[in-house]
């Protein structure tokens, strides 16, 4: 009787979880916020599309980000064009200026993966320089060979973190973000 009663009261109990939503399935999950950056990248010139394809990266690696194009006010991302070498300066998480230098293209390197890791620069991520064709942020120092603009899955979960955590639900997050990269 007792062993009985106590199958019932736990059935219940599991019951009872499941239609309050504690279950745990993924039906019941609270879906990450998405943090949306907006980048104007209308001064890039020939750059444009590799900025566009190095956005892509990043919003596929990194689904709690959106990287997208916009022109005027709204963008805290601003993409030009130079015969420099590739910089950021980084102004907060999600903001600042990337330039995109014709001289490392002038050495060989890949566009998308040059604009893919200015991008790396402006969610927070420094160059590692690790020589690495898998990390984007190895930079200038991998081969010129190099054409992934995949971010490393550590490199990924880095930019997670930054963007308010990768486990934290939508609804304990804040809304506001405190510029506290600077390189």
């Amino acid at each position: 009787m007792y062993t009985k009663t106590l199958k019932v009261l736990v059935a219940a109990f599991g019951l009872m979880l499941t239609l309050v939503g504690v279950g745990g399935t993924a039906a019941t999950a609270t879906p990450l916020a998405v943090r949306t950056i907006y980048y104007d990248a209308s001064a890039a010139q020939e750059f444009r599309a590799a900025v566009d394809e190095g956005a892509a990266a990043w919003n596929k690696a990194v689904p709690t980000i959106q990287l997208k194009a916009t022109t005027g006010s709204q963008a805290t991302v601003r993409v030009y064009a130079d015969n420099g070498w590739p910089r950021t300066l980084p102004n907060g998480f999600g903001r600042g200026t990337v330039y995109m230098g014709r001289e490392a293209v002038d050495d060989g390197f890949y566009p998308p993966r040059i604009a893919a890791h200015e991008l790396g620069h402006i969610l927070g991520l420094p160059d590692n320089r690790n020589g690495r064709c898998d990390y984007l942020m190895s930079g200038h120092s991998s081969p010129t060979s190099c054409k992934s603009t995949t971010p490393h899955a550590t490199e990924a979960a880095q930019v997670a973190r930054n963007a308010g955590g990768s486990l934290v639900p939508a609804a304990a997050r804040t809304v506001e973000y405190a510029d506290c990269f600077v390189f």
